[in-house]
């Protein structure tokens, strides 16, 4: 059985790398002897990982990132030889930086996972650079849209044979809704409160909703470093009655059903897994039109609605076109699971079989 690891910075913390991570490896146990490796970040993992998969840390925290390298680099070479590790799924930027160098030292083959998008950050020099190493240094790269694909090719000028696309999946297995709720007068949005997932624009968007529609609620999930200034802002607009900041949930998958629809204010994204998820639970989705994630999922006023990015009164403009008809959202609900199939978990488990045999 051939030996491979999957790569994350850190294992200890809630993401959407970490939690795409955990699946990968969960399921990859089926098929390999996998090993998970976190850079930092001690031993109390945030995901629930299979009991095959063997789990190593090598640092307790958090380092400047040129230190990691340094500490890292000897010890992970030593840990593939040892181990024989024959192909190492990177995730994500930090990750590809710190453990790229690699490719000089061992015969493991290295695969560089982006969860971001190219573009996204190109004026980010910094980042851009990372990413332009990990790339030249891996054997292969793997992008989560046909987009950042073509853009990883143009930008750094790599072979179409090296660069992959393989989207996140989501499990229909999970607990899902079958039956659209169409009576619901509840929006949800569900992301990490960072500043690039917008939420203090979804509260700027739901001022122009608020007034015409007060029997209509917005839920927001999730916790971080933004939610003080998005509770203010909720506060300063008098929306404490419609507008619920709930928290982190750990049945979120569970609560769509509850919905009329799923609204997405990123400033940039990847794959959301939050649009997949909405999806699979038959909702209309609204969102902006940002340079990569969402066109790939949502097919415009057919399962949703897709608006200029950052561009707020169209925000609101399109969640009051659902709420004003119902005939909109129902038939969005039944076009919802159109093209579901290309983010199956079986599609997209065949795809990275696929690679990693063509890696060794």
């Amino acid at each position: 059985m051939k030996r491979i690891c999957l790569i994350d910075f850190n294992m200890c913390i809630r993401g959407g790398v970490e939690q795409v991570t955990a699946a990968l490896v969960n399921e990859l146990c089926k098929v390999y002897d996998v090993h998970l490796i976190s850079l930092c970040g001690g031993d109390k993992l945030s995901y629930r990982i299979d009991k095959r998969a063997t789990v190593h840390t090598f640092l307790p925290q958090e380092l400047r990132l040129r230190e990691m390298q340094r500490k890292i680099v000897p010890q992970l070479k030593k840990y593939f030889v040892q181990n024989n590790i024959s192909v190492a799924i990177i995730q994500g930027n930090y990750a590809g930086f710190i453990v790229s160098p690699l490719r000089f030292f061992t015969k493991t083959k290295l695969v560089f996972c982006d969860h971001g998008a190219l573009m996204n950050q190109w004026n980010q020099k910094d980042i851009v650079f990372i990413r332009w190493i990990s790339s030249l240094l891996c054997h292969k790269v793997v992008t989560l849209t046909e987009q950042s694909k073509k853009d990883y090719i143009k930008k750094f000028h790599l072979s179409k044979k090296k660069v992959k696309c393989i989207y996140n999946w989501i499990d229909l297995e999970a607990p899902h809704s079958t039956v659209y709720n169409s009576e619901s007068k509840r929006i949800i949005s569900a992301g990490r409160f960072g500043k690039e997932k917008g939420f203090d624009l979804l509260v700027k968007a739901f001022t122009f909703v608020a007034p015409k529609h007060p029997n209509w609620s917005l839920d927001i999930f999730g916790d971080g470093e933004m939610m003080p200034v998005v509770k203010e802002m909720v506060q300063e607009n008098g929306l404490e009655n419609q507008v619920n900041l709930m928290g982190m949930k750990s049945d979120l998958a569970e609560r769509y059903g509850d919905y009329a629809f799923y609204v997405l204010p990123s400033h940039r994204e990847g794959m959301p897994l939050v649009l997949l998820e909405a999806k699979a639970n038959k909702l209309p989705i609204v969102s902006f039109d940002i340079m990569t994630g969402p066109r790939e999922i949502i097919q415009d006023k057919v399962s949703g609605l897709l608006v200029p990015p950052e561009d707020v009164k169209k925000l609101g403009e399109a969640m009051c076109q659902l709420i004003e008809n119902i005939e909109l959202r129902v038939s969005m609900s039944e076009h919802s699971q159109d093209n579901l199939n290309e983010f199956s978990k079986d599609e997209i488990l065949k795809k990275w079989t696929t690679l990693i045999e063509e890696s060794v």
